[in-house]
Formats: structure tokens, C-alpha cells, sequence
């Protein structure tokens, strides 16, 4: 009997090795249907929301085995190698699609058969329902600009879920793309065992897979992790071509946040949905389009070791959506597949022209490139059950969490650079904003940080949410055009009021429409593969901005993909547009380079892309982006451009800074007037002050950065009119510059206010959540003034702005004219201490002083910026710090600044010295408040002058 056993044994295992691997002998089963239209398909579903037909798995009969005999033994030796699918799955839900789905109690299920292996799918993640804290809003995506591409791969008796690494590649067949190989990995995920065998294919648990903190939110939402306990499947759809899946997923904290979480009920467990989107990659035979640096899309980017003639081995693809002409041969025709938008039907009703009408203004553009009716727009009807995330849709969504901002992400296939997807997101908040009669938001907070905020074990404050983790890329995700237009709009409102006590409602509602339509235009750029162009701003003079006529035909900007700030006048002159009506020249530029189909062969392209591209010179077209502007506080190296700024207007950006000050000034003495009605409470004059603050604090701040300032420009040698890349702000411009900052920052009489303004300047009597309350009840004047003036300060004493300004000595010819560092500091100090020289007599009080406090805080801060520029270079641990705590100094020191600078900075503290000596023993009698200010300045500069000669012996 044991050799019979071991007999039917070896057969048994024979038998298995030669049979054909299941890949190979399994069809795999497939819906029959197709839909037409992305608008028909319909899903199967198996959740209370969403239609379609559940199916019942049949199980199969059990046919009986006669015990004692042969085939007895033989059939106890064939154990199966997985489990009977009939005992796993038997009773569980199906739904037919990508891969056949299968629900049983709280798991998920994927049959995986031959057509599902070794094939490149898109995954894309986003908030389906959020926590109205940025990035955790609904409609956000998540690792936008980073997409991701999965294979599942069959190895022994588990399936690998494998991020695929499509960064680099070689030439196929050659030694190179070995190489590759072997230097770059692809990344597994998960390695699923493989539960049962069924009818299609291997079956796979994917609960594992998403009801995980698959998207590392816990590296966002701090201090919380995932909970699977307390998660669930909120939504499972299948369809022919991709898999919906949605997870009601919930993240356990400490439950001791108390106020930093008001947007949710109980911080001890956080629901967040997360939508995941599986679907193919496209093989439709879509042509990449080559990038050029001279105009802006998002771009694809991969290194090809295998390219000839170039040290650059990047081979570089504009994102853009796969747009043929239904008539190849026709100049114009209409697209085979237009690209169509959805206006979401919780848009309301009111906001839905405006928007369209943006959305489709795009249609000019692609005209010019021979495309009719390239973009459609439908309304999502009220009874649709599909998702907003589900990638068959391009949806233009309206949600309410009152970050006040808008954006326009799109998914793109990574191998090519085919935009397949795009979701604008409208929060309400910064349109009810304009909305409110007068009421003016308190300043927003930057999108790079969240409201929520949390205490450490060591009680260090730290914010809760983290922006960094959301995106791969951050110039790509951040558009922050909505909020500033939320702001230009409050500092609108206020000018306007203060010349009608009522704004017509014709007037306010023309206003709305034409803002909504602006900012929509702006975000279904970049949706069409467009970043920002923060050059297009310069385009027209001030005069041609009073112009309707001609705004009309290019907008207020040469691009919609600028940030361009409401055009408001002062009241002696004409007043122009408020808001871009349409896209500029740039616009149609870009579109032209991206989508106009072009003949003649791979170099045929290239050579007429080249030829586009190389119009860059042109009016108009000039292209800066991102990273060419300034971001934060702080100068940035790589950002010396002062003609690339956000919300700047203009060919002459210090004109219209001119323009926007004296708008302030005649609007300031008329807040309370104009901003508060019988029967109301005054806090709305503290906002609208704020508002007003804050729109000179911008335009002050670019102003300053023409000191020291280059233009940059993207053009390449032999461009028809081909400008510099690089040139020096012209002298002449940077002492407009100085001087526009001595009367507007830094003189006696910049910042002058109705005293009895700041009695009305409360603000809001109530305390409870959602509500910001002030540290002071009254409002700190001193130290907003100072705050304002010492951002300027900052900007032009900075390392790199100096250096620049020391460089433009060494690489201007002699015979030349520049603008130097010491005459930087020079007029800096005679305008910050102009009262020096105007008190050579007269009687001073306490009550009437011959310095002002808010004078005397500037002139404290300019000596701290003086004295940290002088102990740079003296100190050989590269430094300052140990002498400016001694000083009470509150800046932190700077990068190193060169010898000649910080000498330069000890001899203009110095002739600082001298002039207040002189004051001092002069015949005017000082109040004792400037006198004891100009002593303990003297004091303090001896002894950084004294510290200077101690640190520089060997």
C-alpha cells in the first residue's frame, strides 16, 4: 500500500509541474458592454448610493469520492494548492470590470488573471470628503504632480503590488537599458498571498492594500494614525476601464487638541474619505510634445541614457490633453474627442455663467491653433450617482471649507506627459467673502501652513496639518490665486466705498461676475497643462489699463496664468476694468505650442516648435514662473527678477505701487463712514484697515526689490530680437526705486493715520469656535508700522541683495553708472535719520518729541540691521549672534556677507555716530525720550565697533 501511495504521489506532483501555468490556459472574463460617452457608463455597484446590479457567485456541486479505493488515496494526495474558491467566495458579491471585484463582509477582493498582470495601471488619490483644513479638503488630490503607476506581478504564490520607478530608461536592445536595470529599481508595495483560484484569475485580499494609511496622511494629520477598526468601505465601483474605490477612513489622535480642531467633532477619531482611482494606461498612439524653457507647462521629465549629441540626458514633455482634429486635412476642424468639463451640481446656481463662460474663453486660444469647439461644458445633472474623483470625468467642483483658494490639478500618463484627468476645485468661502457687503476677511494664512495647531510633548507649538507632505513638487500644486483675488476684492469694496456710501447692486454683481470668471479662466489653464506666468503683468502702461477698449481684446495681463490684482484707480483719474474679461497673448501663444498640430515628421515638429518657441521676444510673451518669484519673506537667490511678483500691475510696477498709495490715502479717513451702517458694530473698520495694510505691505515689498534687482530672460541665441538672459536693473530705476521707499516707508510722514480712527478700530465681541480673536483689544499701531518697514529693511540688506549690488560694481564696465552699496546705506541713513539733520535748534517735549515713537523704533531696527552686516565678517565662526544678544538685537544672523559690505556697514554706523553725536551736543533742547534714544544708540554702536576690533585679532 505505501509504495502504491508513493506511486500515485509521484504522478500527482508530476502532473502538476507539467501542466500549463494558469496565465496561460484561464481567459480572463470581461463586460460585454461599452459606453459612448463617459456621461452613459454606468457602474455595478454594491453600495446604498450608487445603482447597478449585485450578483451572487453560484457555488459549485461537490461530487463524491467512494472511500477505500485507489482513487480515494489519489484524491487525498491531490490536496489543492489554494483553497476551493467555492469555500472562500462562494457566497460573496461580485461586480464585473477592470478586474472582477468581489465584497464579503468587510474585505475586498480583486480577481486577477492574465490581462490584469505585468500591465502598467494609474493610480490616483484624493479627499473625497475632508476636514476643511488644507490639504485635507474635499476634492483635494493627494501627491499631485507624483503620479502613480502600478503593476501586479505573480511571484511563486503571492501577487506584488509594484510601484513602477519610469524616471529613467535606455533604448531598448542595448547595453545601456541593462545598465539601467541594474541601477534602478522599481518599488513593491505589498506582496499579497494569493487566497484562491477563481474562475478568471488568482484572487487577492486588497484589504490590506486600502484600508491602510496607503497615502501616509498620518505624516500630514500629526499626531494621528490610522484606525482600521473604525474604517469602512464608503463606495466600491467597477466599469470597463478603471475601478472606483472609496474609504471612509478614520485617524485616532489624543483627543487633548481641544480648540485646534474645530472643524471636527471629536479629535479622538477623524474621518477622512479617500477615493482611489484605478485605471489603465492609455495605448492610443498620443505623440509627446517636446518642453521649451521659454514657454510654461507642467512637464513630464525623464532621463533618457540612451540620448545622443547632449549633455542633458532629460528628455523633457509638456503635459497636455491628446487633442486631434476630427478632419486631419482641414485648417479648422472640430476635435475627434473634445475635452468637456462638468460644472458639479452643487455649484450654485448663480456662479454657474460666470464659470462656464471662463471655462470656455479657452476656445479662442485653440481656434488659433485650428481647433473648433475644443472645450465643451455640461452640467452634472442632480440625479448622477457618479463620483466627482472618478477619472472618467473632468469636473469643475464647489466646496465649502473655507480655505478661500481654487486649483486646477490634472493626472497625466508619466511615460508620455497625456493629460487623462483634471478636477478644479472652487472654495466658497473666498467668493462669500466678496459677497458680505463690506465685511473684509482678517489677513489668510499662508497655503504652505495650517490653521491647526498642536503642542508637542516638549510644548513646542507646531502645526497639525503639513502642507510638505502632500505634494512631490510644490511649485505644482500651490495656486494661491483665489485668495490673493479674495483679498483684491476686500481692498476693492473699500476703496469703492468710500466714494458711495452704497455700492449698486448691478455694480457689485458685475463685479462677482466678472472675478469668478477670471479666476476660473486661470485655473482651467493649468488644467490645460499652463503654469503660471508671473510676467504677464508688465504688459500694458497705466494708461492702457484705463482703457477698456483695449483690455477687452488682451485682458489687464498678458496672461490669465499671472496673478493680476484688481485695477482700481485713484479718483482723478479714469478707471479702467476691474478684472481680466479674457485670456492675453501669451495665452494663445502657449496653446499654440502645446496643441497646434504640426506636420513634417519627428524633425518637421521640432523645428517648427523651435520656430514658436523662438518668438519669446515678442510683446507679451515674455514667461516667468514659480520659481523665478519671490516666495515668502525672505529674498531668494535664484529669484532676482523685480519685474516677476505676484498681484504687481503694470510696465512700470513703481507706478502703479504710486497709484496704489494714493488709492489708500484717499480711502483711509473715510472707513468708518463707509464701512459701517446704523445698528452695526465697528470691527469692520479694524478689517478694513488691515486690508489696506496688507495691500501696501505688497506693493512696497516688490518695489524694494528692484534694489539690487536682474532681469531675467528665457531667450536662446539667434531669437529674432534676442535679449540678454541676464542684465542689471538700470541705476536710474533702482534710485526711483530708493526714492519712492523714502517717501512711502521710510520719511517722517509715511505713515500718518487719523488719530481718532484707531477708537473705532475694536474688534469682534465674540468669543467661541470659528471664531480669531486679537491679542490686544485696541490696535498695536507701533508695531505693524514697524513690521512693515523692517520687511522692507530685511529685503534690502540681505546677503544676496548686497552681493548683487557689490557685483554690479565688478561687472559694469568703469565708464558706466551703478548703483552702490554704499550709496545704498547712505540714503538709508540720512532718510531713517533725517531728524538729525533738521534739529540744529528748538524746544522739545515728552508730549511733543523731537522723535517720534514709531521713529524711534525704525531707527532702533536699522542700527540692528547695521550692526549685524558689521560683525559678519569679524567673527571667525561666521556669525554675529553673541554680540547682538548682548546688544538685544532680535534678527537672527544672516548668511555671510562680504569683507567690503561689512565694512562698509561699520563705516556708515560711524558716520551714524557722528550725526547723532552732533544732535546731541547741538543747541536744541531734546525731550528726554530722544535724548535717552540717541544715547544708548551711541553706546551701542561703540560697542559694536569695539567688538568688531576684538574679534578681528588673530
Amino acid at each position: 500500500m505505501m509504495k502504491l501511495l508513493r506511486l500515485l504521489l509521484s504522478g500527482c506532483i508530476a502532473a502538476v509541474i507539467a501542466a500549463p501555468s494558469f496565465a496561460e490556459s484561464v481567459p480572463v472574463n470581461t463586460l460585454s458592454a461599452t459606453s459612448a460617452e463617459k456621461s452613459d457608463s454606468k457602474p455595478a455597484t454594491n453600495d446604498a448610493s450608487a445603482s447597478g446590479t449585485v450578483s451572487q457567485t453560484p457555488t459549485p456541486a461537490a461530487t463524491p469520492t467512494p472511500a477505500g479505493t485507489a482513487e480515494a488515496a489519489a484524491a487525498a494526495v491531490k490536496k489543492p494548492k489554494f483553497p476551493p474558491f467555492a469555500d472562500v467566495l462562494g457566497d460573496a458579491q461580485s461586480l464585473e470590470g477592470l478586474f472582477k471585484i468581489y465584497r464579503k463582509d468587510s474585505k475586498l477582493y480583486a480577481e486577477l488573471g492574465p490581462s490584469n498582470l505585468n500591465r502598467d495601471y494609474l493610480v490616483v488619490m484624493a479627499i473625497a470628503r475632508g476636514i476643511a483644513e488644507a490639504p485635507l479638503i474635499g476634492g483635494m488630490s493627494l501627491d499631485f504632480g507624483n503620479d502613480w503607476v502600478w503593476q501586479f506581478r505573480k511571484v511563486d504564490d503571492r501577487i506584488q503590488i509594484v510601484r513602477r520607478n519610469l524616471r529613467f530608461r535606455a533604448n531598448k536592445g542595448t547595453p545601456t537599458e541593462k545598465a539601467v536595470y541594474f541601477a534602478y529599481t522599481d518599488s513593491i508595495l505589498y506582496s499579497l498571498p494569493i487566497v484562491t483560484q477563481g474562475p478568471g484569475g488568482f484572487v487577492v485580499d486588497l484589504t490590506p492594500v486600502f484600508m491602510s494609511d496607503l497615502p501616509q496622511i498620518g505624516s500630514m494629520l500629526r499626531g494621528f494614525s490610522f484606525s482600521p477598526d473604525r474604517s469602512t468601505w464608503a463606495s466600491v465601483k467597477a466599469y470597463r476601464d478603471n475601478v472606483e474605490l472609496q474609504v471612509a477612513a478614520t485617524f485616532s489622535g489624543g483627543g487633548s487638541l481641544g480648540k485646534s480642531m474645530e472643524t471636527v467633532a471629536d479629535p479622538r477619531g477623524v474621518s477622512i474619505n479617500i477615493h482611489y482611482s484605478i485605471s489603465r494606461l492609455p495605448e492610443t498612439g498620443y505623440q509627446p510634445r517636446v518642453a521649451d524653457d521659454r514657454v510654461g507647462y507642467f512637464l513630464t521629465v525623464i532621463k533618457d541614457f540612451s540620448k545622443p549629441g547632449s549633455d542633458d540626458q532629460f528628455v523633457r514633455y509638456v503635459n497636455r490633453w491628446d487633442l486631434r482634429k476630427a478632419e486631419p486635412g482641414s485648417s479648422m476642424s472640430p476635435p475627434a474627442n473634445p475635452i468637456i468639463f462638468w460644472i458639479e451640481k452643487t455649484v450654485p446656481y448663480k456662479y454657474r455663467a460666470p464659470i462656464r463662460e471662463g471655462i470656455l474663453e479657452w476656445n479662442k486660444a485653440f481656434e488659433k491653433a485650428g481647433f473648433v469647439n475644443a472645450i465643451e461644458v455640461r452640467q452634472q445633472p442632480d440625479d448622477a450617482t457618479w463620483d466627482p474623483e472618478d477619472i472618467n470625468y473632468n469636473t469643475f467642483r464647489w466646496i465649502t471649507s473655507n480655505a478661500g483658494m481654487a486649483m486646477g490639478p490634472s493626472r497625466v500618463n508619466p511615460l508620455t506627459g497625456e493629460i487623462l484627468d483634471a478636477d478644479i476645485i472652487f472654495d466658497a468661502d473666498f467668493i462669500e467673502s466678496w459677497t458680505r457687503r463690506f465685511e473684509i476677511t482678517p489677513p489668510a494664512s499662508k497655503p504652505t501652513k495650517s490653521a491647526l495647531i498642536r503642542f508637542s510633548e516638549d510644548g513646542v507649538e507646531r502645526p497639525l496639518v503639513d502642507l510638505g507632505s502632500l505634494a512631490h513638487d510644490r511649485h505644482s500644486l500651490l495656486c494661491d490665486c483665489a485668495r490673493g483675488m479674495a483679498e483684491q476684492m476686500a481692498f476693492g469694496s473699500i476703496a469703492l466705498a468710500a466714494d458711495a456710501k452704497t455700492l449698486p447692486k448691478d455694480k457689485i454683481d458685475k463685479l462677482i461676475h466678472e472675478g469668478i470668471r477670471s479666476v476660473a479662466m486661470h485655473e482651467v489653464g493649468h488644467t490645460l497643462g499652463l503654469r503660471h506666468n508671473f510676467k504677464g503683468s508688465t504688459f500694458h502702461t497705466l494708461a492702457d489699463l484705463s482703457n477698456p477698449e483695449k483690455t477687452r481684446e488682451t485682458g489687464l495681463s498678458a496672461s490669465i496664468m499671472d496673478y493680476v490684482p484688481l485695477n482700481i484707480s485713484p479718483k482723478d483719474q479714469k478707471q479702467g476694468d476691474y478684472f481680466s474679461t479674457t485670456i492675453g497673448p501669451y495665452d494663445y501663444w502657449a496653446i499654440e505650442y502645446g496643441y497646434k498640430p504640426l506636420s513634417g515628421g519627428t524633425d518637421g515638429e521640432a523645428a517648427e516648435l523651435k520656430k514658436i518657441a523662438s518668438r519669446c521676444a515678442e510683446p507679451g510673451l515674455d514667461y516667468a514662473t514659480d520659481e523665478d518669484a519671490e516666495d515668502g519673506d525672505s529674498v531668494q537667490a535664484d529669484a532676482p527678477d523685480p519685474l516677476t511678483n505676484r498681484f504687481d500691475l503694470s510696465k512700470d510696477p513703481i507706478q502703479f505701487a504710486e497709484q496704489r498709495i494714493q488709492v489708500i490715502k484717499e480711502t483711509l479717513p473715510k472707513l468708518v463712514d463707509s464701512l459701517v451702517e446704523p445698528g452695526e458694530g465697528y470691527q469692520t473698520v479694524r478689517r478694513g484697515f488691515e486690508a489696506l495694510m496688507r495691500d501696501q505691505a505688497s506693493v512696497v515689498k516688490y518695489v524694494a526689490r528692484f534694489i539690487g534687482g536682474v532681469y531675467v530672460h528665457r531667450d536662446h541665441k539667434g531669437d529674432p530680437n534676442a535679449r540678454q538672459p541676464l542684465a542689471f536693473v538700470e541705476p536710474a530705476r533702482q534710485r526711483d526705486a530708493m526714492s519712492f521707499l523714502e517717501k512711502n516707508v521710510f520719511a517722517v510722514d509715511s505713515y500718518q493715520f487719523p488719530p481718532a480712527l484707531f477708537n473705532f478700530m475694536t474688534t469682534t465681541p465674540w468669543e467661541h469656535w470659528g471664531v480669531t480673536k486679537e491679542d490686544r483689544k485696541d490696535y498695536p499701531l507701533q508695531e505693524k508700522i514697524l513690521a512693515q518697514q523692517d520687511a522692507v529693511l530685511e529685503r534690502l540688506l540681505e546677503p544676496v541683495t548686497l552681493s548683487r549690488i557689490a557685483d554690479a560694481e565688478m561687472k559694469t564696465a568703469k565708464d558706466q553708472d551703478v548703483f552702490t552699496t554704499a550709496e545704498l546705506l547712505g540714503r538709508l541713513t540720512s532718510s531713517i535719520f533725517q531728524e538729525t539733520e533738521k534739529l540744529a535748534d528748538g524746544k522739545f517735549t515728552n508730549r511733543e518729541p523731537a522723535v517720534s515713537p514709531a521713529r524711534r523704533n525704525l531707527q532702533q531696527r536699522y542700527f540692528q540691521h547695521l550692526a549685524d552686516l558689521a560683525m559678519e565678517s569679524s567673527n571667525p565662526n561666521g556669525g554675529s549672534m553673541g554680540i547682538l544678544i548682548i546688544l538685544g538685537a532680535s534678527r537672527k544672523p544672516s548668511l555671510p556677507v562680504g569683507q567690503f559690505t561689512s565694512a562698509s556697514a561699520a563705516a556708515e554706523l560711524k558716520t551714524l555716530r557722528e550725526r547723532i553725536k552732533k544732535t546731541l551736543d547741538g543747541k536744541a533742547q531734546l525731550d528726554g525720550y530722544t535724548r535717552a534714544h540717541f544715547e544708548e544708540l551711541v553706546a551701542r554702536i561703540d560697542k559694536v565697533l569695539d567688538a568688531r576690533l576684538e574679534l578681528s585679532k588673530p
